[in-house]
């Protein structure tokens, strides 16, 4: 029996079947692909892509050159002539200073300041220092010398002698300037004097009619108040028969007297310093007198021409009337002088009718227009000497009170009498303020 030939593609002695043949002709459409792109890049790679730049050239894009035109050389253009600005107008000045009654520190009230190991003061300004110090400048005075030299006594008698811990008192309540030049400035001698203004430089307290050395004496005393150059003047016409006792310098430059000054060169050097106002405190009068009297009068008017501008007096203890004095200059101009005639007392043991009682003093440098000044708006403030038993009964304690505050409400402690007191001083001073010719404004503080 004949063997059945197989399917497929008989080479020789192999078969390949249909799969096989079906595989090969696969990989041969294959092959011929492959061989066909290699065949297409060979082709491509050897013909030049004329869009490609040729990097073996240099592409140099032109632009036009423009044209280059000179620089100009700018004209100057013209310098503006520049506007002045004007100067701001300065402000006009203005300075109120204000002028304690007198400080007569007698037995007692040197006794209530004593403590166990010095003395102090300080309680006795509790009430007032609010309004002693309500001013750009205050000034107090103390009568008599306060020397604390090792073999000088202190004394609330002729000759008195008082602590100079008042002055720190003082100080601290506002006072700025004490005058030296009294009735009993030299009541310690010519060294007493000394070491009392010793005592006012270690306190930093500034001081006037007093002085250490001929040189002092002859420096016109100047102080620059809110920018305003005031000069200060301070004399004495009485010095209770203790220069007769002092040593001859005491006259020659120790003190400022009637006997070794003269007004007029006074102030003449004071205003060729640069002074703007002058300001002069004399002690003058009898004690108790209420009334200027012909001589005061006369000495007033003799200040008055010689060019001062304000005059306050000491010595009569009580207060007395405020009155303008207009003179004639030697240049023939007109010339207003302010005089408050007596402070009274601002603190001492006295206890009579007019004299337990003094006033606060002030008065206002206004400058009209520039560096011309006039004294204005004078006022004057009502004050109380108020005394008491002390704690343990033994002697008596002081304070100083502006009436006006404690008109409708007394201190506590204060007796009906005392109270009775205050309400009479308060109408007594404005009754003596009236009788001058200033229209001074009562305040209470």
């Amino acid at each position: 029996m004949a063997k059945k030939k197989k399917n497929g593609l008989h080479i020789g002695s192999y078969v390949i079947r249909p799969l096989g043949l079906t595989l090969i002709g696969i990989l041969l459409v294959a092959l011929i692909v492959v061989v066909t792109l290699i065949i297409a890049r060979s082709i491509s790679a050897t013909e030049p892509d004329v869009s490609a730049p040729d990097p073996t050239r240099q592409v140099i894009t032109l632009t036009t050159t423009p044209t280059v035109e000179p620089e100009k050389t700018p004209e100057p253009s013209a310098t503006p002539t520049p506007t002045p600005s004007p100067s701001p107008t300065p402000s006009l000045r203005t300075a109120t200073i204000r002028s304690l009654g007198e400080i007569v520190v007698q037995q007692n009230v040197l006794n209530a300041a004593r403590t166990e190991t010095s003395y102090d003061f300080t309680p006795m300004f509790e009430y007032i220092g609010d309004v002693v110090g309500n001013a750009d400048w205050t000034v107090g005075d103390v009568e008599g010398p306060m020397d604390n030299r090792p073999d000088s006594a202190y004394s609330g008698t002729d000759p008195f002698n008082t602590p100079p811990q008042i002055m720190l008192a003082m100080k601290e309540a506002g006072v700025d300037m004490l005058t030296l030049a009294n009735g009993q400035s030299l009541d310690m001698l010519f060294e007493g004097l000394q070491q009392t203004i010793a005592n006012c430089k270690t306190a930093e307290m500034d001081y006037i009619g007093a002085f250490a050395s001929q040189e002092e004496f002859n420096t016109p005393k100047i102080v620059d108040i809110n920018g305003i150059n005031v000069g200060f003047l301070n004399y004495t016409t009485t010095l209770g028969g203790m220069e007769e006792q002092s040593k001859a310098e005491a006259l020659t430059y120790g003190v400022a007297t009637n006997r070794n000054t003269n007004p007029v060169e006074d102030a003449q050097a004071l205003r060729e310093a640069g002074a703007d106002v002058i300001v002069a405190y004399i002690t003058w009068g009898e004690p108790g007198v209420r009334e200027l009297g012909d001589e005061e009068f006369q000495t007033a008017t003799h200040l008055a021409e010689a060019g001062v501008d304000v005059l306050i007096g000491y010595h009569p203890h009580t207060v007395i009337q405020p009155r303008w004095f207009d003179v004639e200059l030697e240049d023939g101009s007109a010339h207003r002088m302010l005089c408050l005639c007596a402070t009274g007392n601002f603190l001492s043991d006295q206890r009579d009718r007019y004299t337990c009682n003094g006033i606060v003093f002030e008065f206002t440098i206004e400058e009209t227009s520039t560096g011309v000044f006039e004294i204005t708006d004078p006022v004057y403030i009502p004050t109380y000497v108020w005394r008491y038993e002390a704690e343990d009964g033994e002697g008596y304690e002081y304070r100083v009170l502006a009436v006006g505050e404690w008109l409708e409400n007394r201190p506590e402690g204060m007796s009906d009498e005392e109270y009775d007191h205050l309400k009479t001083v308060w109408n007594d001073v404005q009754e003596t303020m009236s009788q001058g010719n200033v229209n001074a404004t009562l305040s209470a503080n």
